[in-house]
């Protein structure tokens, strides 16, 4: 046995990160001494720290690892599903090269030609993910409704989208990342349907999508059209946007 000292220094790991696994669940462990409250560890377990240590040095998160351990998923699924992670990110990276060899004063005038239209965000049952993130850590998100897909057999229905509640107030707003799939629902899904929206398609990729807020916003300020706190991004293959704010 091994106290968590001998243990970090043994498995190379800084006594902080094993500290870190043991309260998220992926490495208890032991033994824990009634007397001193030292943790012990054995020899066994070097391999799962070093299986740990291998899955984080290529970004999978601590959320992924316990699914792994747990088998609730396979490593083949989480890697085949940060692989396509990559290759949107790569896309992504290279539109928006792309992007900067265009003129900025023609984009902007092209842009501002776009004009909304008033259309309903049709009926879909969605798996979802309940959290608030930053846009470019979306793909987490994204990630995990293709890991429940590829786990349960479900297919996939549409482009991913994101359905925001309150977002004119960043200190408070709510957020959900959503798939929708075909024949399947449960706990884990949502059905979702609006009847009225200011609708915009935006080409100007995914990167500059608050510009496509600004457009719409600015319609409907000259339209007397009141919007209300609820907004759908919509993220198509092609790179384009569609953005509905519910009237």
């Amino acid at each position: 046995m091994y106290t968590s000292g001998q243990f970090a220094m043994i498995g190379n790991v800084g006594r902080k990160a094993l500290r870190l696994y043991r309260e998220e669940g992926l490495l208890v462990p032991a033994m824990q001494c009634e007397e001193n409250g030292y943790y012990y560890y054995d020899e066994s377990q070097l391999s799962k720290l070093a299986t740990i240590k291998r899955l984080r040095s290529i970004g999978i998160s601590l959320f992924e690892i316990k699914q792994i351990l747990s088998g609730e998923v396979s490593e083949e699924e989480i890697l085949s599903s940060k692989i396509k992670e990559t290759d949107d990110l790569l896309r992504d990276m290279k539109k928006m090269v792309s992007d900067k060899k265009i003129d900025g004063e023609k984009e902007e005038t092209d842009n501002l030609l776009i004009e909304p239209d008033i259309r309903p965000f049709e009926s879909c049952v969605c798996l979802y993910v309940d959290e608030n993130v930053e846009l470019e850590k979306l793909g987490i998100s994204v990630g995990k409704l293709y890991e429940v897909v590829a786990r349960k057999g479900v297919e996939a229905a549409g482009s991913h989208f994101v359905r925001y509640d309150g977002l004119k107030d960043d200190a408070r707003f709510a957020m959900k990342t959503c798939l929708p799939v075909k024949d399947y629902s449960g706990e884990d899904t949502i059905e979702l349907f609006e009847e009225s929206c200011l609708h915009i398609n935006f080409q100007g990729g995914f990167s500059k999508v608050s510009d496509a807020h600004k457009i719409i916003r600015q319609y409907a300020e000259e339209h007397l059209i009141e919007l209300s706190e609820r907004v759908y991004e919509v993220y198509n293959q092609d790179m384009s946007v569609d953005l509905y704010y519910v009237i």
